[in-house]
């Protein structure tokens, strides 16, 4: 009986009475390391649900709760509709050595109570998000006594309309408003008819320019004159485990953790300050079921239940990924 596995994204082969199949299991992405030469496209649909002043999508911080703590929305409590479509490329440079392009469309609705009047408000955007490169790459093989490493590397653009780059007063942000340069190490371990994995990632988030007035401020309510603003990092750990019910079917369930450090902002004449509540911890159990259509398609859902208050109340996703 043959593996052949791979995890944050990776297809995992299981190979029964000497009849090999492939089972598509949900991880943070889906995706398989291609031969050289290979492409593959995938539809990924996702709705997210949440009804507090923090959210985090797409495995990178959106920190406009940050910009809700400067009081740029001035909004107490917010519910929110995320509805994210993804288009992947993905192209095999060699045979453990994969590249690819995520772009993402977003339609985003919230409504909310601003503190200060009492008055309900709602706004909603639809837009590009932020368009995400990576590069995968399996140095070790999975042997019977050692796991498979894969190491991973991925750019988040800011081609998303990022919260300094809106009306706050008639729309949302589709995007975070800073570029994200993250890298990855993951282990796996097939157990038949198991695979364990875990793996633990560290996102950059670069620190942006603002040049403009935000009203009003968290320095004694009022008007200040934002220069730049650092996010602050992003610290991902992940551990879990897929079970193949059948040649065609499997079953997934993972635990994610993302912890978000403090933010700060340059406010002009008085440097630096470290923004209060800007930390983000975000835990998310994930249950993923796969189904192997054809040799080349398969149909993957997955449902996120958040665990802590800075994590959306439940994520859905839907991916149909096609190789040839």
């Amino acid at each position: 009986m043959k593996k052949a596995l791979a995890l944050l994204g990776l297809t995992i082969t299981l190979s029964f009475a000497q009849e090999e199949t492939r089972i598509l299991t949900q991880f943070e992405r889906d995706y398989i390391l291609l031969k050289r030469g290979q492409y593959e496209v995938e539809e990924n649909f996702s709705y997210v649900y949440m009804s507090v002043n923090q959210v985090f999508l797409q495995g990178f911080a959106i920190l406009d709760p940050v910009f809700l703590t400067l009081g740029r929305f001035g909004i107490e409590r917010v519910r929110r509709h995320i509805f994210t479509n993804v288009f992947s490329l993905r192209y095999g440079v060699r045979d453990h050595i994969q590249v690819e392009m995520a772009v993402p469309v977003i339609y985003r609705y919230e409504e909310g109570t601003v503190p200060e009047t009492g008055v309900d408000r709602s706004a909603d955007k639809f837009g590009l998000g932020d368009i995400a490169f990576g590069l995968s790459y399996q140095p070790l093989r999975e042997t019977h006594r050692r796991p498979a490493l894969i190491l991973t590397a991925a750019l988040k653009t800011r081609t998303g309309k990022g919260p300094f780059d809106i009306d706050p007063n008639r729309d949302v942000p589709t995007g975070t408003g800073f570029y994200s340069v993250r890298g990855g190490i993951s282990l796996l371990k097939g157990l038949d008819p198991v695979v364990v994995f875990g793996g633990i990632a560290y996102a950059y988030n670069i620190e942006q320019k603002v040049n403009k007035l935000i009203t009003p401020q968290v320095v004694q309510g009022q008007p200040a004159f934002v220069e730049k603003f650092d996010p602050g990092d992003t610290i991902s750990l992940n551990a879990g485990f897929a079970y193949a019910l059948s040649y065609k079917f499997s079953l997934s369930l993972q635990y994610i953790q993302n912890y978000t450090l403090h933010t700060y902002i340059w406010v002009r004449n008085e440097g630096r300050r470290r923004v209060l509540n800007s930390q983000i911890n975000v835990a998310m159990l994930k249950v993923g079921t796969s189904w192997n259509i054809t040799r080349s398609t398969s149909f993957n859902v997955g449902l996120s239940v958040g665990l802590t208050g800075d994590t959306p109340d439940y994520i859905i996703e839907v991916r149909i990924p096609y190789r040839f």
